[in-house]
């Protein structure tokens, strides 16, 4: 059975700024490499992954990384397993209409809409305010990667037994999400 899962921005951080949660990252980036899931995501997370929890400025925040990682991170969202969904009007909208019905920060109510607009099977992430919201908005499925059961650290990414299909062409209306 296929996989198609959506990454938000902070799952790309894990595996930029090669965090703590970086292994569980990486058996499922094994996975869509060897052709057995699709990783989806926002256009939004070009913009997000500028910025890594690893780098800090020198009063300890979050800092921005140098234009010298433009190439590598251009590069990384090239990857053939990797596709990409644009905010595009529709997106948009529903990402605005679920800021009113849940306790959504802006960008992940564009994470949050894009995957449902691409029907995924789940939505990874690490930002615990979204992780809360499992099966509560049109019944995605949300979790931290490091908790989805088909790639624990237990299981082998070959035998997981999944096939990746070709990325679906984002529908014009969210499903959950009613029209303007």
């Amino acid at each position: 059975m296929p996989k198609n899962i959506y990454w938000d921005a902070c799952v790309f951080h894990s595996l930029f700024g090669n965090e703590k949660t970086v292994d569980s990252c990486k058996r499922i980036e094994k996975a869509a490499q060897d052709g057995r899931v699709w990783i989806y995501t926002s256009a939004v997370t070009f913009v997000e992954c500028a910025w890594l929890k690893t780098e800090k400025d020198p009063t300890g925040n979050l800092n921005k990384l140098s234009a010298k990682h433009e190439e590598v991170i251009a590069g990384y969202f090239q990857r053939s397993y990797i596709a990409v969904i644009n905010c595009d009007r529709n997106i948009a909208e529903a990402s605005r209409k679920l800021l009113w019905q849940f306790p959504l920060k802006p960008k992940d109510a564009i994470h949050v809409a894009s995957a449902i607009a691409q029907q995924v099977d789940v939505l990874h992430s690490f930002d615990d305010d979204l992780v809360r919201l499992d099966g509560k908005i049109a019944g995605l499925k949300i979790c931290r990667p490091d908790k989805d059961p088909d790639f624990s650290a237990k299981q082998k990414t070959s035998e997981l037994g999944l096939s990746a299909p070709p990325p679906k062409s984002p529908p014009t209306s969210i499903p959950g999400v009613e029209p303007a």
